[in-house]
């Protein structure tokens, strides 16, 4: 995961690190945090602070006991789960299959387009139209979106939307709905630093003020049991984005 974790700025690391932290883990925060410090006014300290996050998000990926084995026996810096085991993982607990084969951050992309997909066909057409509408999609477009769904279905949800309204609207919408699912994850008043770092890169999405999209029940009953997937769940769907903002690798 480091070649997107090189992608992240500041803003990202911050957040990842708040999703990170735990009093009941084998992690070392008080690290992760001084060297985030660093970081901000000194880039030296950047390969570090991306090392030990790496290292951390693997660790969430594995049980404890299986960690302190690999830990002791294999390598420390091996002692998490695989990247691509970690992925896997968080892809059968959202219950969004993704095409196997590719670099993490393929898969990343292709896990968050996946997850979007899953909201925009929990919805009916009546449905998306007023979504579409709340995050200031305009009429015409909306039209010729609705046009194209009656057509060639929901399945074909994503593809119509990058064709209307181009790769910079259609990335902020996905954007959008993915950071209201991270905020029905892990809590509105912890998402409020994802809200403010969206409404910076989405500027037209300002008028809306706080509500960004109406998430359907898909998410809202999603148990994520045990503090791994309170963990991996949001971090995956999050890197995603990340990987997402210079275009897709597919």
């Amino acid at each position: 995961m480091k070649e997107i974790l090189e992608k992240c700025e500041y803003a990202d690391f911050e957040y990842l690190s708040k999703v990170l932290d735990s009093y009941l883990s084998f992690t070392d925060d008080n690290k992760r945090k001084q060297l985030l410090d660093k970081s901000k006014s000194n880039n030296a300290a950047r390969p570090e602070l991306i090392s030990l996050i790496e290292k951390q998000i693997r660790y969430y990926g594995s049980s404890d006991l299986a960690y302190l084995g690999r830990f002791l026996f294999i390598c420390e810096n091996e002692a998490g789960v695989a990247a691509t085991e970690l992925l896997n993982d968080v892809c059968k607990k959202l219950k969004v299959p993704i095409k196997r084969g590719g670099s993490i951050e393929v898969r990343l992309e292709r896990l968050v387009k996946a997850v979007v997909e899953k909201e925009l066909q929990s919805k009916s057409p009546e449905e998306l139209s007023e979504a579409f509408e709340d995050i200031g999609v305009g009429d015409a477009d909306r039209d010729l979106i609705m046009d194209h769904l009656k057509r060639d279905g929901k399945a074909a949800v994503l593809p119509i939307l990058f064709e209307v309204l181009g790769p910079k609207v259609a990335l902020g919408i996905i954007e959008t709905i993915i950071v209201t699912i991270l905020a029905q994850i892990v809590g509105r008043e912890a998402a409020k630093h994802l809200v403010k770092e969206l409404m910076k890169r989405n500027p037209w999405l300002n008028a809306l003020g706080p509500v960004l999209w109406v998430i359907s029940g898909a998410w809202i009953a999603l148990d994520l049991q045990g503090p791994a997937y309170r963990k991996t769940v949001p971090i995956c769907l999050y890197l995603g984005i990340v990987a997402l903002r210079d275009g897709s690798e597919e």
